[in-house]
């Protein structure tokens, strides 16, 4: 867009369930509508594809990132569209020997191409009270670094 043109921008809000394949019909709707309502850009939220607190689970319908069917159903929906798209993140597996996920975070030129990633580098590790912890890290490794891309 030009200097003095604003872009609008669509913020996704999903119920992720832990299910891949059941959330990205959703999620590729929600998309549409946002641009149907005029957006440039879309954010989509953390864990796009699935959500779970079964790491075994987790294992069984996260993928690498060169095969997971979220990213690339919205590369190509980027393209489509024409727009610059932000996954919140996917969880993706890794080749890491300890076999932690991560919680990775992409940005999709409007040609569908991959502008950037990110692997989120503080973990959610918290004791809410005696009964209720949150380990994020048990199942998700941090990333090491900030990441900036180019955009108009």
């Amino acid at each position: 867009p030009d200097a003095g043109r604003v872009m609008r921008a669509g913020l996704v809000q999903l119920n992720v369930t832990d299910d891949p394949v059941a959330n990205l019909p959703v999620t590729l709707d929600l998309v549409r509508q946002a641009v149907a309502g005029g957006a440039g850009v879309v954010l989509t939220p953390e864990l796009t594809n699935g959500l779970s607190s079964s790491r075994a689970h987790q294992r069984s319908v996260f993928r690498h990132e060169e095969n997971d069917a979220t990213l690339a159903a919205l590369r190509a929906e980027a393209k489509a569209a024409g727009i610059w798209l932000l996954i919140g993140s996917l969880g993706v597996l890794t080749r890491d020997a300890d076999g932690r996920f991560a919680n990775r975070s992409f940005l999709l030129a409007p040609d569908g191409g991959l502008a950037a990633r990110y692997d989120k580098i503080h973990m959610f590790d918290v004791n809410v009270s005696d009964t209720e912890i949150y380990r994020e890290s048990e199942g998700y490794r941090p990333g090491s670094r900030a990441v900036l891309a180019e955009t108009p």
